[in-house]
């Protein structure tokens, strides 16, 4: 049996910027959200899931029946620029996903 390689993470003490994806597996649905620290977001998303507290009521009943297995919450991209309008990121982001045909929550 051979011997998986370890996997190294590089832990930041800045914040990454950019956009946080909540994806339903199965359909590819998504929910784009603009983040100024990412990996916080990812935690704050699940906890507000899991409690029922999500505020996008079509993505929490479908987390709510099926369960988070069938649910992935990752960055989505991850901007370098400080300066940079994550809102307006997203939305251009969204437009885009949604002129390739994936359903978006909205």
């Amino acid at each position: 049996m051979t011997e998986q390689p370890k996997r190294k993470y590089l832990l930041s003490d800045k914040p990454q910027r950019g956009l946080l994806r909540i994806l339903r597996i199965q359909t590819d649905k998504t929910l784009l959200l603009p983040s100024e620290d990412i990996q916080n977001d990812i935690i704050q998303a699940r906890f507000k899931l899991d409690l029922e507290m999500f505020p996008c009521q079509e993505l929490q009943k479908e987390y709510t029946e099926i369960g988070l297995e069938l649910f992935s919450i990752e960055p989505y991209l991850v901007v370098d620029d400080p300066k940079a309008d994550l809102v307006e990121l997203c939305k251009a982001e969204r437009a885009k996903l949604q002129s390739e045909g994936v359903p978006l929550y909205t």
